[in-house]
C-alpha cells in the first residue's frame, strides 16, 4: 500500500482533465461538484478555497466525512442553484426550464455567495418583456436583493393602478413602504380631481368661443391629454424618488 501511494505522487495531474471536487452537506443530503466554476464565479468561493487546507483526508469539503455544511439552505434551493451553475458551465445552447420559485432561489444564492452573472441571469429570466413581474412581488425582491432598477418601475405601476393596496400586498412589500405608497396614491387622486375641475371650466370657456372645426377640438384634446399624462408621470416618478430615496 505504501509503495502504491509513492508511485501516484510520481503521476503529474492533467491541468484540463484532473477535476477537483468539494462536497457539501445540504441538511441531509451530500452534494459532491466540480470546484472550478465556483472558484470562477463567485469571489465568496475563491476567498474561501484560497485559506491553507491542512491535511487533504482531514481538509473540510475533501471528502464525505468531512463536507462544508450549509446551513439555514433548503436542499431544493441548493439543488436548483447547482442545475443553473452547471447550465452555464455546460449547457449553453439548452433551454434551462426553471419556474418562477426557482429562480428566485438561485437569485437568493448567486446574491448571497456573489456569483454576478448567474444573478443577472437569474433576474433576467425572473423579469422577461413577455411575462413581467407581478410589481408587488417585483418591488419585494428588488428591496430583499438590492435590485435597484426593479424599485421605480414597480412603484409606478402601483402608484397608478386603479386598485387600492390590499392588507396582503402591504405585508409583502413592508407596511411602512404601503403607507408611503397610499398617501402618494392619495395625492395624485387630488391633483386629477383639480385637473378634472379646470378641464371643465377650459371647455366650458371654448363653448363661448367661436366654434373649431371637429378634427381641430379632437386634435386639441388627443394633445391635451397626452401632455397631461406625461405630466403626470413626471410627477409621480419626482415623489416616488423622493419619498422612497431613489
Amino acid at each position: 500500500m505504501a509503495e502504491s501511494a509513492v508511485s501516484t505522487n510520481r503521476w503529474s495531474r492533467h491541468v484540463e482533465f484532473y477535476i477537483h471536487t468539494v462536497t457539501f452537506l445540504v441538511e441531509d443530503h451530500l452534494f459532491r461538484i466540480p470546484r472550478e466554476p465556483l472558484e470562477t464565479e463567485s469571489t465568496v468561493f475563491r476567498d474561501t478555497f484560497l485559506l491553507p487546507q491542512g491535511d487533504s483526508e482531514t481538509a473540510e469539503g475533501q471528502s464525505d466525512t468531512c463536507p462544508v455544511t450549509l446551513p439555514g439552505i433548503s436542499k431544493r434551493e441548493f439543488e436548483v442553484f447547482v442545475r443553473a451553475l452547471m447550465h452555464r458551465q455546460h449547457g449553453k445552447n439548452k433551454v434551462l426550464s426553471l419556474s418562477q420559485a426557482q429562480w428566485i432561489s438561485v437569485l437568493k444564492l448567486s446574491t448571497t455567495w456573489k456569483f454576478d452573472e448567474l444573478r443577472n441571469v437569474a433576474i433576467q429570466h425572473l423579469d422577461p418583456p413577455s411575462r413581467p413581474l407581478n410589481p408587488v412581488d417585483k418591488f419585494a425582491l428588488a428591496s430583499t436583493y438590492g435590485i435597484k432598477k426593479w424599485l421605480l418601475p414597480a412603484l409606478l405601476v402601483l402608484a397608478q393602478r386603479p386598485e387600492p393596496i390590499k392588507i396582503e400586498e402591504g405585508r409583502r412589500m413592508g407596511f411602512e413602504n404601503a403607507l408611503k405608497l397610499a398617501a402618494l396614491r392619495e395625492q395624485l387622486e387630488e391633483t386629477k380631481v383639480i385637473d378634472r375641475i379646470c378641464e371643465k371650466y377650459i371647455l366650458k370657456t371654448r363653448d363661448e368661443q367661436p366654434k373649431a372645426s371637429k378634427y381641430e377640438s379632437s386634435k386639441a384634446r388627443n394633445e391635451r391629454s397626452t401632455q397631461k399624462l406625461e405630466e403626470r408621470n413626471k410627477e409621480c416618478i419626482a415623489l416616488l424618488t423622493q419619498l422612497f430615496g431613489l
